[in-house]
């Protein structure tokens, strides 16, 4: 009796090892699983969001149980995303707007980083220089009217295509990025009231290609000036 009585002991105090493994495992799965959803498109993450939510019992609502990817958490679930809203109303403004223009030589889209406006240089700029070509000040003026009431900062970001450049002017593709970019920052000081610490400039050069610069055409897209719309954090 006494001896099943002490194996009865011992069971009873080692029974928290259990538990304390099966935590552990759990905590392990969790981690595992947030790896993997790191890995995955914002849409992916979001839905895995809501049937974990669904399976612990708690109901997601419009604007989510926690804030949607690409959401700032002080605008996520006050009125489902209200400041990427803004970026989206400002998008389709600006398309709606540049219906005016045949060839508006504007590209518009939304990215992980914000409202991205790409100023194509074969357009804006002639070969070589800096200063905006004066059929295009309309529509320049068009897209600077447009962002003049935000408060988001704005990075505005000149790239060019690999063929070496040496003028009067600019010794290098470094130095015609940058003075490209520079110039549509002025502009929109000159005719916005942006708050210029809102505003940052970079010149990339060559580096930054979104197409083949082993044809022509692919150049030709990657020079550009690209104004980027930050979300709001």
């Amino acid at each position: 009796m006494e001896e099943y009585e002490e194996a009865g002991g011992n069971e009873s105090a080692d029974r928290w090892l259990v538990s304390y493994a099966d935590f552990i495992t759990l905590m392990f799965a969790l981690f595992v699983l947030l790896y993997a959803l790191s890995m995955e498109s914002s849409d992916t993450v979001n839905r895995a969001w809501r049937a974990m939510a669904t399976g612990v019992g708690v109901r997601p609502h419009r604007g989510g149980i926690r804030p949607e990817v690409g959401e700032s958490g002080r605008g996520a679930d006050i009125g489902g995303g209200l400041i990427n809203r803004q970026l989206d109303q400002t998008l389709q403004t600006l398309k709606r707007t540049l219906q005016n223009f045949q060839n508006s030589g504007v590209t518009l889209k939304m990215d992980s980083r914000g409202l991205v406006i790409s100023l194509s240089a074969a357009r804006f700029f002639a070969s070589g220089n800096a200063n905006v070509t004066p059929s295009q000040l309309p529509v320049l003026d068009a897209v600077v009217g447009t962002l003049s009431e935000l408060s988001n900062h704005m990075e505005v970001d000149g790239f060019t295509d690999p063929v070496p450049i040496h003028n009067s002017h600019f010794t290098d593709n470094w130095e015609l990025s940058t003075a490209r970019a520079a110039t549509v920052l002025r502009y929109l000081l000159a005719h916005t009231v942006i708050d210029p610490e809102h505003l940052t400039l970079a010149g990339y050069g060559p580096f930054g290609a979104v197409a083949d610069n082993s044809i022509e055409t692919g150049r030709a897209l990657n020079r550009r000036v690209e104004i980027i719309v930050r979300s709001i954090r």
